[in-house]
């Protein structure tokens, strides 16, 4: 997913962030709706309004986190969108432990942001805005799953956020003198395809089979692979404050979940 969303930087200058990361469920609600085949007959109101809310905090996630990290480094960015899940994790228990890697947390994100003196104020309130959506998104999905089997109303919200950003995806592509290269719509498939439908299915697939707090423990280390995925793609060097800030991000949440029950 952060490797997807480093190419995806390759295409900003032609379709901008929004644009990208709206046409990027185009390419992704073809392939899972191609793989997947979900069943849309004699579902509940119910169902539709979870699909629904699901599409929308899912298209806020990725245009939000593209437009953050057209401003700051992907690094930066996937430890700020991190902190959904992680308010998440703490938010359920409220034990001292929680309280103790919410300031571990805090004290990361101070470092991180404050590393830089030219770290864009709108690139970071972006990013939350990003994990507030990751965080409205993990509660539809735990709800969706009850009502849908398999990757059906995954894929259905795919299809859902395809179409709420749909204007973006129109405007990227005619607001041009010309046609934009076969090229740039080819990595558009690829950003879809390993950024959204590959992902999102392995993380629906990969919580029935491991359990909340095993695959918690694995989501800790987004931050540190975004921060790579920005140095090997991009370029993009974290100084010592900001690695340190990512560090204790990481280390807050793997101490917050490993210490809860499954």
């Amino acid at each position: 997913m952060q490797t997807a969303a480093a190419i995806a930087t390759k295409v900003f200058a032609t379709f901008g962030p929004a644009g990208t990361g709206a046409l990027r469920f185009l390419a992704a609600a073809a392939v899972l709706v191609g793989c997947i085949r979900p069943r849309v007959r004699a579902r509940p109101a119910a169902f539709w309004g979870l699909v629904a809310g699901l599409g929308l905090s899912t298209a806020a996630t990725n245009v939000f986190l593209y437009e953050a990290i057209a401003r700051i480094p992907l690094g930066t960015a996937g430890t700020l969108v991190f902190l959904g899940p992680l308010a998440l994790a703490i938010a359920a228990t409220r034990r001292r432990v929680d309280m103790a890697a919410a300031a571990a947390a805090a004290i990361g994100v101070v470092l991180l942001t404050g590393a830089s003196s030219d770290v864009s104020v709108l690139g970071v309130a972006l990013a939350l805005v990003a994990a507030a959506s990751v965080a409205a998104s993990i509660l539809m999905s735990r709800r969706l799953a009850v009502h849908a089997d398999g990757l059906d109303g995954l894929t259905l919200a795919i299809v859902a956020a395809a179409i709420l950003t749909l204007p973006m995806s129109a405007t990227a592509v005619v607001g041009h003198a010309s046609a934009p290269a076969l090229g740039a719509f080819v990595l558009v498939v690829v950003v879809g395809t390993l950024g959204v439908a590959i992902p999102y299915a392995l993380d629906f697939s990969a919580l029935r089979r491991v359990g909340v707090k095993t695959y918690g423990i694995l989501l800790s280390l987004d931050p540190a692979i975004a921060g790579l995925a920005g140095l090997a793609f991009l370029g993009q060097r974290l100084d010592a404050p900001a690695m340190l800030g990512i560090a204790l991000v990481m280390a807050a949440s793997a101490g917050a979940i490993s210490s809860a029950t499954e």
